[in-house]
């Protein structure tokens, strides 16, 4: 829990220079790129994101790192800033908090679609817009496959679920045939 307070805050600074210096959507981008580095690289991570090696050490190879990345020097900053503060190892949940802050600021929201098979553009497209219609927000929507599904979608957008999948219609129906 306190990993996730010690989060917020920092992605709720980082998002407030951004907002200052209009440029919150680029940094977020910035984060988004390290995110997929420590991610990919585990060498990297355990570096970076020990303090058993020295933090100038670790601020060097992060510059070097995210110089090559073309990351923005408000970005190199607030890594040094982690760094030296020992708060690198809570840059996952900082990532997602910065997310979830910058979709609030921005008036999108993120949506799931899992079906069965791969479903046609233009029905993403139409139900991306029934979403954004319904919401009034942005909807920034991902799409997964899962063949388990049967057939139907089930539909995430933040805690809700909206599950229109046969599988859970079939589930339903035995679940009414042992109650009768």
């Amino acid at each position: 829990m306190i990993s996730l307070t010690v989060a917020r805050k920092y992605a709720k600074a980082f998002l407030e220079i951004g907002l200052q210096e209009k440029n919150h959507e680029i940094l977020g981008r910035d984060l988004q790129k390290l995110a997929g580095l420590f991610q990919e690289n585990k060498e990297l991570r355990l570096v970076l994101f020990s303090p058993f090696y020295p933090a100038p050490r670790r601020k060097a190879i992060a510059r070097g790192v995210g110089e090559s990345l073309g990351l923005s020097r408000v970005t190199l900053d607030f890594l040094d800033l982690l760094i030296e503060r020992d708060r690198v190892d809570h840059f996952p949940a900082i990532v997602k908090s910065y997310e979830g802050l910058s979709d609030e600021v921005s008036n999108r929201l993120r949506a799931s679609l899992i079906s069965a098979l791969e479903l046609p553009a233009p029905l993403v497209g139409e139900i991306k817009a029934q979403l954004e219609s319904s919401t009034g927000k942005e909807v920034i929507l991902s799409s997964q496959e899962n063949p388990s599904l049967i057939g139907g979608v089930i539909t995430k957008i933040g805690n809700i679920v909206y599950d229109g999948s046969l599988k859970t219609q079939l589930l339903k129906a035995k679940e009414n045939l042992y109650k009768e």
